[in-house]
């Protein structure tokens, strides 16, 4: 008999699991989302860069080219089409701005191609090409401009 007044044994402690089970179970549970977040993250990084690469590569192996005009003349003017990158069909377009000696200028538009592998060519601007003829007493100076080059398929 235990006298009046005094508790009886004490109950057993609960176990480590039991106290702590809650939180190992939730921290499991933060750490695989986390994991899957982390690797999510990762493939969609990587996905970027190759996308990233692989534009630059593109760009690498784009058809560039440039136009140089001569001096006009009385069959226009001789455009000289030099290759700069790639190695495809290409066609350029550009307008020629020439600034005459009165301040006159008169604008003309051409547009020429190299072929696969050509390293450069001529395209002939006819006068009859150019604006503004009879605003003009001399020419001084050319000017090509709004220079586009397209990849021919």
């Amino acid at each position: 008999m235990t006298p009046q007044g005094e508790a009886g044994a004490p109950g057993q402690q609960p176990g480590w699991f039991s106290r702590n089970g809650k939180w190992l179970v939730g921290g499991g549970c933060v750490l695989l989302l986390g994991c899957c977040g982390v690797m999510s993250l990762g493939a969609w990084l990587t996905g970027q860069e190759v996308a990233t690469v692989r534009t630059a590569v593109e760009a690498l192996d784009a058809d560039a080219a440039r136009v140089d005009c001569g001096t006009p003349g009385p069959g226009g003017v001789d455009c000289k089409l030099k290759r700069t990158a790639g190695a495809g069909k290409l066609e350029a377009c550009w307008d020629l701005e020439i600034t005459c000696t009165n301040g006159g200028k008169m604008l003309g538009h051409a547009c020429g191609q190299l072929g696969a592998g050509q390293a450069d060519g001529t395209a002939n601007m006819p006068v009859s090409a150019f604006s503004n003829q009879d605003g003009c007493d001399s020419p001084v100076l050319g000017a090509v401009k709004n220079l586009l080059v397209t990849t021919v398929e």
